[in-house]
């Protein structure tokens, strides 16, 4: 799905571009950011994560993401978009966005591994809105094609791909890896 498809203008700015994936994605007007907790969609199940202010400042970054990749929001969508924002530079010291991230490249490493490794290697000799250096308010204001053009070709960041998959497969199974050792521990 392209989510730039419901756009009026010819070159629509990120801020017109968020405000059209806010919509077509019913997460309100900031996306969520101005929530105490976030829900994340899992299959059938949905379980609460705490909206801490790293996470709620730079969500817009993560939608950027969205918006410059052309990913959705379905896991697909998400485990891509994650594997590009880590090749592409990641989250500095953002802790809890870096674990969200990882943890969504895991769930790409495991289902979805064709459009993750496709998509860490686009992220390569990209950079993303938080690593471009670009204020907020400079960023909502450039052309969707400015930014992407901004963005791309940069020199590579020369990651390795193995390491972050193994990295990401990791935190994507450790709450079932700390549940099974809970479950033993309690039935010992």
């Amino acid at each position: 799905m392209m989510i730039l498809s419901n756009l009026e203008s010819e070159k629509p700015t990120i801020q017109e571009a968020i405000a059209s994936f806010y919509k077509q994605n019913n997460f309100g007007d900031d996306g969520g950011a101005s929530k105490k907790w976030v829900w994340i969609k899992f299959g059938l199940f949905s379980f609460p994560i705490p909206n801490i202010e790293s996470r709620s400042q730079n969500v817009y970054l993560h939608d950027v993401s969205h918006i410059v990749t052309g990913n959705d929001t379905s896991w697909k969508g998400e485990s891509a978009v994650s594997a590009w924002e880590i090749a592409s530079g990641g989250w500095g010291k953002l802790y809890f966005p870096w674990l969200l991230t990882l943890w969504a490249m895991g769930l790409g490493v495991a289902f979805y591994p064709s459009s993750t490794v496709n998509a860490f290697k686009n992220g390569l000799t990209m950079r993303n809105a938080f690593t471009s250096g670009i204020s907020k308010e400079q960023l909502l204001q450039k052309p969707v094609s400015g930014l992407k053009t901004l963005l791309s070709n940069q020199p590579s960041t020369n990651k390795s791909m193995t390491a972050w998959f193994i990295i990401s497969f990791f935190i994507f199974t450790l709450p079932l890896i700390l549940s099974i050792l809970l479950l033993l521990l309690l039935f010992k």
